[in-house]
């Protein structure tokens, strides 16, 4: 471990790809932390569960398959190792969530600003990598980020015909304050959650063609994205975790005993 330094986590599936090539690509300065990565594809997720400040993967082929891509081979992600954990795509779509009460909107006038709420709240806490994310930071010992799943890349036909005109009409002037009811929910669990970088948004709900990853259209592959996004989230997140290193100690980052798996003793 670098003495001193932020001690950083990117936690995610296979979106997580995208931030590990910005940093090899040298697209992003991740200098001044000490960086681990621990994640794998989404389908392992339904085998990861919230224990003790920790999560914990319910079987040993899942355990071995997050260890194999982390460089210190961990079988367990403890919050108390870290003090700034970023929870990366993990399977949190917004845009579905988005799309429902968008339809609901366009059908009639019918849904007061509180059901908005409750539908945008209870659909987000329902999601598993949401959950993840909030089971980690109800443990009190690391700041959690939570940077959902992008927005599918422009011109995907399938999710282009998910909003029709009387739908997509009603995008700019809603989704934003829809982003502010899951930021305001996410604060309340104590998770700081990231828009997605505006520079990348395209008509409101879509991801610029730019940021699709190499021969797109081939693979029919408009849901992940390249290392120029994964630039624009740590653009976003590297001064937060720089932040720990002067002032995030001394808010309570990382400052309760709880079961690590670095070596060290738990903080007291």
């Amino acid at each position: 471990m670098a003495e001193g330094l932020p001690r950083f986590c990117i936690f995610g599936d296979s979106h997580y790809a995208c931030l590990k090539q910005a940093e090899v690509q040298g697209l992003v300065d991740v200098s001044g932390v000490d960086l681990e990565y621990w994640g794998h594809v989404g389908g392992r997720f339904r085998f990861l569960r919230v224990r003790d400040g920790a999560i914990h993967p319910t079987d040993e082929f899942t355990a071995m398959r997050f260890a194999k891509f982390n460089a210190k081979g961990r079988t367990f992600l403890p919050a108390a190792d870290f003090d700034v954990i970023l929870v990366m795509g993990a399977r949190v779509y917004v845009w579905p969530l988005f799309k429902r009460v968008l339809t609901l909107l366009s059908a009639g006038p019918l849904l007061s600003e509180g059901l908005q709420r409750r539908i945008l709240t209870d659909d987000l806490r329902r999601l598993q990598g949401y959950q993840l994310a909030r089971g980690l930071a109800a443990d009190g010992t690391a700041r959690i980020l939570l940077a959902p799943t992008a927005y599918a890349t422009e011109n995907a036909p399938q999710l282009a015909r998910a909003f029709p005109p009387e739908v997509a009409v009603l995008i700019a002037e809603r989704v934003p304050g829809f982003w502010r009811i899951l930021e305001a929910v996410a604060a309340e669990d104590g998770i700081t959650l990231l828009r997605q970088p505006e520079q990348t948004v395209v008509d409101g709900i879509f991801t610029g063609v730019e940021y699709a990853v190499d021969d797109h259209l081939r693979k029919q592959d408009f849901e992940h994205h390249n290392a120029a996004f994964g630039a624009a989230v740590l653009s976003q997140v590297m001064p937060i975790v720089r932040g720990v290193a002067t002032g995030g100690r001394a808010r309570g980052l990382a400052a309760g005993p709880c079961p690590r798996q670095d070596g060290q003793e738990g903080e007291a």
